[in-house]
This record gives structure tokens, sequence and C-alpha cells, in this order.
């Protein structure tokens, strides 16, 4: 009975993944390979099986016979993957940008590693790329910087970001003090943080749906920081924070 339920258990979970798959799904090569081997798998387990039991030696003691050798071969895959996943949810996963407002810093379509640990043991940092569950869209996330955060009060004139009246430096931006998107040379943005709340802006302030927007990214909602670039090949590296200071 062990031998159907796995291979049952694999081919079903192979087939769940395969409809799983849409034009969204982060990592879909890994997915469709992952998907492909279980399936795999639960096919020669069934194969063995059924083969098994229209035998008329039905004996499986014998270490030697294929359905045993698959067994131990399908055990330790599955016990691998478990581990994967399970260190994706909680240790690293992926996250691939979407749009251009965190050009020239990250591009579209930049695969990037989450490390979700560091936020459990420290507070952000200004200036800090974080990814976090979109405030207003539950189960999309969303990649932005922090600029403010909790009990600060965030002004915003002219293109100039002021924490506290202080006006800060945002040397990774492609035109620092460039008017933002929306706003003339009269209009001010003023925003007090409350607790557990911060301040989050794309780069590309012109070309940017962020705090300015939708409001403010609840510490709840942090997911995690891009750790490491992973695709494409030119991009490949550790993504280093930027530190904002003051004038």
């Amino acid at each position: 009975m062990k031998y159907l339920l796995l291979a049952l258990a694999n081919a079903i979970y192979g087939v769940l993944l395969f409809l799983s798959i849409n034009n969204e799904t982060a990592g879909v090569t890994i997915v469709i390979a992952i998907a492909s081997v279980l399936s795999l798998v639960g096919i020669v387990g069934l194969y063995h099986w059924l083969k098994l039991t229209a035998s008329p030696n039905k004996e499986t003691k014998d270490p030697d016979l294929p359905i045993n050798s698959w067994f131990r071969i399908a055990r330790s895959f599955d016990i691998v993957l478990i581990i994967g996943l399970i260190f994706r949810a909680f240790v690293l996963q992926p996250f691939i940008v979407d749009g251009e407002s965190m050009e020239p810093n990250f591009h579209n379509n930049q695969a990037l590693l989450v490390d979700m640990v560091s936020f459990h043991f420290r507070e952000p940092h200004r200036g800090e790329v974080i990814i976090f569950e979109a405030p207003k869209n539950p189960g999309e996330d969303y990649i932005k910087r922090i600029i403010a955060f909790p009990g600060e009060t965030i002004t915003i004139k002219e293109g100039q970001v002021l924490i506290n009246g202080k006006k800060i430096e945002e040397n990774y931006l492609l035109n620092p003090g460039e008017t933002f998107a929306g706003q003339t040379k009269d209009d001010i943005f003023q925003k007090t943080l409350g607790e557990n709340e911060y301040f989050a802006m794309g780069d590309n302030r012109l070309h940017s749906s962020d705090s300015r927007d939708w409001g403010v990214v609840p510490k709840a909602n942090l997911v995690g920081r891009p750790c490491l670039s992973v695709y494409p090949r030119s991009l490949i590296g550790i993504v280093r924070s930027a530190n904002i200071g003051f004038d």
C-alpha cells in the first residue's frame, strides 16, 4: 500500500503543479521541472505497483526488486523537495521585478532572491530596498525603498524629500531633485507616520506608484529584502543597500 500511496501522491501533486502555472508564476522553469519530475516519479511508481500486483509472486522483501529501488529514490526526492519548500517559505524566496518603478537600480523581469530572515532580528535601514505585500493588493508583492520610519514626518516639495525638516541625499536616483510625477512646484506632500508604519518609494520617481499614492507600508507586510540578483546574467551579484544621509 505504501508504494501506491507514494506513487499517487507524486503524480497528483505533479499534475496540480502543472495546473497552477500561469503567466505570473515566479520561477516558472523550475516549477515546470519539479512538476515534470513529480509526475514522472508517480507514473513510474504506478507502473511498478501494477506490475507487482499482476505478478503471481507479490513478495516485496527482495531489496533488488525494481519497486523497492523506485521507492528509495522517490522517498529521497520527496524529502529533499519538502525541505526545499520549507526553506523557500521561511528563509529564501524568488521575486521577479515587474515594471520600471525601481530604475535605474532594478529592472523589469530581473530575478532576485529575497532574504526573509533578517527583519525578524533587526529593523530595516533607511534606504534599504524591501519586498512587501501590497497594502491594497493582498497576495501581491511589491519592491520599493524605505525612506521614512515610524513616528517621522516626511515632506516632499519640488522634488526634494525631507525627514523631520531635514533634506536627505539620494544618490541612487537617476535625476535627484527632479519634480515627481503629478507634483507641481507649488505642491507639498506631507505625512506623519504612525507606529509600525514605513514610507516606501520607487527609485524611478516619475514612474512609480508608491506610498505617495496608496499609503504607508505596515510592518506586518514586510516580506524581506533582496539579497542576490540571479537574472539576467549581466546583473548577477549581491544586492547592496544604499545609505541615505542628510544634507
